[in-house]
């Protein structure tokens, strides 16, 4: 039996991890989001930076990105 792990409910979560750093921010909260069926998109915050919003595709989100606030490791 075949499970997509991917498939994740609209509206978005509330909390989300980059899969990589937006300058210098891997966790992010959502402010916005909109749009209809493959147009749809969010808008995010990095935790340390409310100002900094970045607009993201949801299929981009969903996708690429983790739903909820992973551990990382120190920066060194």
């Amino acid at each position: 039996m075949f499970i997509n792990h991917k498939i994740m409910k609209w509206p978005p979560t509330s909390c989300w991890t980059s899969p990589k750093t937006l300058n210098g921010n891997r966790h992010f909260f959502v402010k916005n989001y909109g749009g209809k069926f493959d147009k749809r998109w969010v808008e995010i915050f990095p935790t340390k930076d409310k100002k900094d919003i970045f607009r993201i595709s949801w299929d981009e989100l969903k996708t690429n990105w983790t739903s909820g606030w992973l551990q990382l490791p120190k920066d060194f």
